[in-house]
C-alpha cells in the first residue's frame, strides 16, 4: 500500500509541475478507491441513507435522466474545481476566442467532448448526449461540450 502511495504522489507532483496543477485534485480523488470501504465512509451520513447521497458532488447540477446501467444522469457544472481549472464549457460555442486553437492538427470546430479520447457516451439528458470524461469524475459532460485538455481519438 506504501508503495501505491509513494507511486501516486509522485505522479501527483509531476503533474503539478507539468501542467500546472489542474488535474491533482482528480488524483486526490483516486485515493479514495484504495482505501476499505469502512475508512471511506464519510461521518456525516445519515445512517440508512443511500451510498450515493453521500458521494453526489456539491457542484454538480443535478438533471433527469438515466443511462444505460439506469444510473442517474448527472451532469457537471462549470462551477466545479476541476471543469473550472480545465476551462470546461458545456457548449464550446462558450469558449473564449483565445483558447480555441487547432490541437494535434485538429481544428478548434471538429474539438469537442464527444471527439476527445477521454470521453465516453453514457445516455441521453435532455435530447442530447452526455457521456463520463476520465478528467472530470464529478458528473457528466455534454457530448458537444470542450475542455482545454481536449486530446485526439487514436
Amino acid at each position: 500500500m506504501s508503495n501505491t502511495k509513494s507511486r501516486r504522489d509522485a505522479l501527483k507532483m509531476s503533474l503539478g509541475v507539468v501542467v500546472g496543477l489542474p488535474l491533482v485534485g482528480v488524483l486526490n480523488a483516486c485515493t479514495q478507491c484504495s482505501k476499505p470501504a469502512a475508512e471511506t465512509k464519510p461521518e456525516s451520513q445519515p445512517t440508512g441513507a443511500p451510498a450515493s447521497a453521500a458521494t453526489e458532488s456539491p457542484a454538480a447540477a443535478p438533471a433527469a435522466g438515466a443511462g444505460a446501467g439506469g444510473e442517474t444522469l448527472t451532469l457537471i457544472a462549470e462551477s466545479d474545481a476541476t471543469a473550472t481549472a480545465l476551462n470546461y464549457k458545456q457548449d464550446k460555442a462558450n469558449v473564449p476566442a483565445n483558447l480555441q486553437q487547432e490541437k494535434a492538427g485538429v481544428p478548434f470546430a471538429q474539438q469537442s467532448c464527444s471527439t476527445c479520447m477521454f470521453y465516453k457516451a453514457a445516455g441521453q439528458l435532455e435530447g442530447g448526449e452526455v457521456g463520463t470524461c476520465q478528467l472530470l469524475a464529478a458528473g457528466k459532460v455534454k457530448s458537444g461540450g470542450w475542455c482545454a485538455s481536449w486530446g485526439k481519438k487514436a
